[in-house]
């Protein structure tokens, strides 16, 4: 397909087009939400050893980051019904041939394709973001459709099925993944490069390479949503160390959860602007002072809840303020991929090094690559003043 139809069909798709998409990204990983239970059905049937968890955790998101990357090339020549419908197939077939086949030989296996067919739906949501002008309120929209989705899909198992089995737990995704296949019809057929602004129009928007400042900014991305994650990650085994009991350490995680929706709801109601960089910074001192007040007092769901509200009340504003560095929306496709792949090393990484050591030099290590992250997007900026105040003192010099 060339031409003009083609031009038309990859313009920004409609609201509900957007909407859909965002949804079936979301479906796509909810091994997220109930990934305590799994890995725990995992080790009590003898598939795995604890101490692997974290390699299958990071092998699986790996491949979702990967699916992820390999969907935006794809999706510039090929039709988005069409990937997205053999992806949804990948993920329910990985997922219910393991509860038929489920061994520790193929355990990482069916991991990591399932991972790679839900990659591929999280970069059909990445790209139809990327083509709207509310960069970072539909980035919020998919993170609360996220949070949601996760958090309704763990509370059924909470409330009818409280000790399921590894089998049951797969053939729940497998069910879910399946009736994805409804919402084919209304995704978009297309999905190209997204609107530039009126100042990049007649330019080669998203056709070519993400320039430095989009690299720059999918970094602070890695950095960023790596080291939330890292804290997240390690919350509940850092509550335990801490000696806070079982039912007060599900309260106060339950807490952190709500605050997660309300700040992602937040940010779908606030539209970007040329203070978005502002914003970032004060949320991400927010966060930051959540997170140093929940260690202070870990048994504190109020300090839980603020975390989850300023975590994701600053992720949605990277979306917009890479949609801006970069106008060619050649980075902006890449966010979930590094997101992904930050969720994935950091932590693991982090946890390598320190968990022995102690739990809570893991969540300060989280807490050190928030920082590094934001100290990274704004790097110029110091350089700028000093030398905005070198060129005054030399236009005072030869004023005397």
């Amino acid at each position: 397909m060339t031409g003009p139809a083609f031009e038309e069909n990859c313009a920004s798709p409609r609201p509900a087009q957007t909407a859909t998409s965002i949804i079936l990204g979301s479906l796509a990983i909810l091994i997220f939400g109930i990934q305590p239970l799994l890995y725990a059905a995992f080790v009590g049937e003898g598939l795995i050893e604890p101490d692997r968890l974290g390699l299958l955790s990071a092998a699986e998101v790996i491949a979702i980051a990967i699916g992820s990357s390999l969907a935006i090339p794809a999706l510039k020549h090929a039709s988005v019904r069409a990937i997205a419908g053999l992806a949804i197939l990948l993920v329910a077939a990985a997922n219910y041939y393991q509860t038929l086949h489920g061994s520790a030989d193929m355990l990482f296996v069916f991991r990591m394709v399932a991972g790679l067919g839900s990659g591929f739906l999280v970069g059909i949501a990445g790209m139809a973001i990327a083509a709207t002008s509310r960069v970072g309120q539909w980035a919020a929209a998919y993170l609360l459709a996220q949070a949601t989705s996760q958090f309704l899909h763990l509370q059924w198992f909470a409330l009818f099925w409280p000790a399921p089995t590894s089998k049951e737990l797969l053939l729940s995704l497998a069910i879910a993944s399946a009736a994805m296949l409804a919402g084919l019809p209304f995704l978009p057929r297309r999905l190209g490069a997204g609107p530039a602004p009126a100042t990049e129009m007649g330019t080669d928007q998203g056709t070519g390479r993400p320039d430095a400042m989009g690299i720059r900014w999918l970094a602070v991305m890695f950095l960023f949503v790596g080291g939330v994650l890292t804290i997240w990650a390690y919350a509940g085994v850092w509550l335990e160390s801490e000696n806070v009991s079982a039912p007060a350490a599900a309260t106060i995680l339950s807490s952190s959860l709500a605050g997660q929706a309300v700040g992602a709801f937040a940010a779908c109601l606030i539209p970007s602007s040329r203070h978005d960089r502002l914003r970032l910074t004060g949320t991400t001192l927010l966060l930051l002072l959540s997170a140093g007040a929940w260690f202070a007092w870990p048994g504190s769901a109020i300090a839980a809840a603020g975390f989850g509200i300023w975590w994701l009340s600053s992720v949605p504003v990277l979306s917009s303020i890479l949609s801006d560095a970069d106008p060619r929306r050649a980075a902006l496709p890449f966010a979930p991929a590094a997101q992904l792949a930050g969720i994935a090393i950091i932590p693991t990484i982090a946890g390598f090094l320190l968990a022995a050591r102690d739990v809570e030099l893991v969540l300060v290590s989280g807490c050190a690559a928030i920082a590094s992250g934001l100290l990274l997007g704004f790097a110029r900026r110091p350089r700028r003043i000093i030398a905005w105040l070198k060129e005054r003192r030399r236009r005072a010099g030869a004023d005397r």
